[in-house]
């Protein structure tokens, strides 16, 4: 028996480029002789579709698509992801289905069981639980079907504890194979973990388990691919590439074939982020970015990233000083954009900032006041460089400041996404010294000396927030483990950091609430994984 995985970026809504991938995909398969093909989660209309569901024409164009890929199944075996409509008049209106075709007929249809609710998942929203077990027969063999969340109620791993386990009833058949389709989003360590749960799964069944997964950047959240094929005896013995499109043919007497992934935390990162941000611009149907080139390690690190996965010629920096901007930071960002052959300009804002200044002159501004006001000059003219140019403006935020609210309303809190935004600093600065390995890319200088914002004389960011190598240690415990003042100081943070760590988070909310989307590659992110309440009780107060 061969079977092929197909391993697709499905952009979500877009059912007809779907539909002509898969068909493309199913022709290549069949010239491989293979005997079954199989794609990911929701194929058709791409995951997650969300409220993209209430249209009318979505749903028309899925089914008619769906009879498209059941004529080209003559010859092969054919397992894909669509929405399939609630004929009853309870429950929600759709469900999440797996169609199995075989030489033109539809010989099995399944409903995903178990709806995941938590973090960026809103299946229970839209979709009805299935009730039938995925069980199918095909030439005296039975085979078996699950979608993605169904494989996940296992024990040491999520510990969702649904009441149902698909995978235990599924036993009780003996399938010789196991289908999985997925849209498992990615975050690090999640590839590692799949692969653990699949070979649990497969040794627990003493059957292969086939696991295609989505291979895509749909907003804040990536799906990296790296679908997998388990023997019976649970050794991995087919693993797709990450971060891209890919069929693979795996056959019950090949030897292993195992594509290679990243090895280091930040080889992961910068593949993850570059095919988020690549996936976010090319789907917006625009080509072009710019950003903000402050001479600092973010927008340094933003820079190199955006030019690898863009092209160069589709990256701009611009500089934009005041009378606080060191010639330290103005040739480092020059310097920069020089080492990655992007386009470059300097814009300086000393001339408008004095103009506000004279105009607030009879308010008597706080310094924060003119503190804030440089970043929304800066934010204006990227905006209009952006419109000018048909560029998505690229946020250069990380998580640490994001926390704590270390950004500016309307100023360097804004643009179309934020690709850092899930990277503590200390990550930030791993990558930057990851991109010099091989030679020095972001100037040393950068890395080395202390953050700052340089919007008043001699300012650095330990004089308004904790030392970096303590928030981000905090930004961890209270975000990834959900720990609160108290339980803080009990791991050894000083009172004073957790005072001022959890005065700032909290006064912030509505700060995060207003950020650019963040691509999400950490279990635990700003956006749409997070849903916390703007006036209520903190819990990270005291």
């Amino acid at each position: 028996m061969k079977i092929a995985i197909a391993q697709l970026n499905s952009k979500v809504g877009d059912v007809p480029g779907n539909l002509k991938k898969t068909l493309q995909f199913i022709e290549t398969a069949k010239k491989e002789t293979a005997d079954w093909v199989i794609f990911p989660e929701l194929q058709l209309v791409g995951y997650p579709p969300r409220d993209l569901l209430d249209y009318p024409r979505l749903q028309n164009e899925n089914a008619e698509a769906l009879e498209k890929v059941k004529t080209a199944s003559v010859g092969i075996g054919v397992i894909v992801g669509w929405v399939e409509k609630n004929p009853n008049s309870f429950g929600k209106p759709y469900f999440n289905a797996a169609a199995v075709f075989r030489d033109g007929k539809c010989i099995f249809n399944y409903h995903k069981q178990l709806l995941p609710s938590y973090d960026v998942f809103e299946d229970e929203r839209f979709f009805e639980a299935g009730s039938t077990g995925g069980v199918f027969e095909w030439a005296g063999k039975k085979y078996g079907i699950a979608i993605c969340e169904d494989i996940w109620n296992q024990k040491g791993f999520l510990n969702r504890n649904y009441p149902l386990d698909p995978m235990k009833e599924l036993k009780k058949h003996s399938p010789s194979v196991l289908f999985v389709l997925s849209a498992s989003p990615f975050y690090i360590g999640k590839p590692e973990q799949r692969e653990k749960l699949l070979i649990q799964i497969a040794k627990d069944f003493k059957a292969p388990v086939i696991y295609c997964n989505q291979v895509a950047g749909n907003d804040e959240v990536i799906f990296d691919g790296g679908s997998l094929v388990a023997s019976s005896q649970g050794k991995i013995e087919l693993r797709l590439p990450v971060f891209e499109e890919n069929l693979s043919i795996w056959s019950e007497k090949q030897n292993s074939n195992l594509a290679s992934w990243p090895l280091k935390e930040e080889q992961w990162l910068e593949q993850a982020i570059s095919f988020g941000l690549r996936d976010y611009v090319v789907k917006s149907g625009l080509k072009k970015v710019c950003l903000g080139l402050s001479g600092g390690i973010d927008s340094s690190v933003l820079a190199v990233i955006a030019s690898r996965a863009l092209g160069k010629e589709n990256v701009e920096g611009i500089s934009l000083p005041t009378r606080f901007t060191s010639s330290a930071s103005r040739e480092d960002a020059q310097t920069l954009a020089k080492n990655l052959g992007i386009s470059f300009r300097e814009l300086a804002i000393e001339d408008i900032f004095l103009g506000f200044e004279k105009a607030l002159a009879s308010l008597s501004p706080k310094t924060l006041t003119l503190e804030n006001i440089q970043p929304r000059i800066r934010m204006t003219l990227l905006m209009a460089i952006a419109n000018e140019g048909s560029k998505l403006l690229l946020n250069t935020s990380n998580k640490s400041e994001i926390a704590t609210g270390y950004s500016t309303l309307y100023g360097d809190s804004a643009g179309a996404l934020s690709p850092l935004g899930d990277l503590t600093k200390a990550q930030i600065v791993r990558l930057a010294n990851h991109f010099n390995e091989r030679g020095e890319v972001i100037p040393q200088r950068v890395i080395s000396r202390p953050p700052t914002a340089e919007l008043r004389e001699n300012q650095k960011d330990e004089d308004t927030l904790p030392p970096y190598e303590t928030l981000d240690l905090l930004v961890d415990a209270c975000f990834l483990k959900g720990k609160g003042p108290e339980e803080l100081i009990q791991d050894g943070f000083s009172p004073e950091s957790v005072e001022t760590f959890s005065r700032l988070h909290r006064v912030s909310e509505y700060k995060r609430r207003q950020m650019p989307p963040v691509l999400k590659v950490s279990a635990k992110a700003f956006g749409m994984g997070r849903r916390m309440p703007l006036a209520c009780r903190n819990y990270t107060d005291k």
